[in-house]
């Protein structure tokens, strides 16, 4: 009787067939978990950014605007005038702290659609209200909520902003 060795060219194509069928579904999941961790990224980065801010306004005695639009946000440091500034916002004036453009797209929930508050000389915030990064992911943490005293973040579910 004659040993066989080795494999058919058969056994070979369906082998690569399958190893094929298995890359293509670790990359689609790949995909949507990389998307979930950019969006949870973009909310952590903007929650520090809130926070210094926050906490800049104590340590220095001074107001900071917080511009937000469908494509980023800015803080700036109320500067103009010298040396305490006037509580007026002036994006030419008022030195820019942070400018952060995002990919996913920012959508709020401020009073009267508002897309800009201030954190006051006390690191109070003038609003209340939720800020959200729109995607088709499902991330652990997508929207912040504002509140005078607190800042929180959250997972976007149903309409609301439920803190974590």
């Amino acid at each position: 009787k004659a040993v066989r060795g080795g494999f058919t060219l058969v056994e070979i194509l369906i082998t690569i067939a399958i190893l094929g069928i298995l890359a293509v579904i670790a990359v689609g999941n790949f995909g949507g978990i990389n998307e979930k961790y950019k969006v949870e990224a973009e909310t952590k980065q903007l929650y520090a950014d809130l926070m210094d801010a926050r906490g800049r306004a104590m340590q220095r005695n001074r107001m900071f605007f917080v511009r937000l639009s469908g494509t980023g946000y800015a803080t700036y440091e109320d500067t103009y005038t010298a040396p305490d500034g006037n509580g007026v916002w002036d994006n030419t004036s008022d030195t820019r702290v942070a400018n952060v453009t995002v990919a996913h797209t920012i959508t709020t929930a401020l009073p009267g659609g508002a897309n800009a508050f201030v954190f006051n000389r006390n690191g109070i915030a003038s609003v209340t209200g939720n800020i959200r990064f729109s995607s088709t992911a499902s991330p652990d943490y997508d929207c912040i909520t504002i509140l005078p005293t607190r800042i929180k973040m959250g997972h976007y579910i149903g309409g609301v902003c439920v803190e974590k």
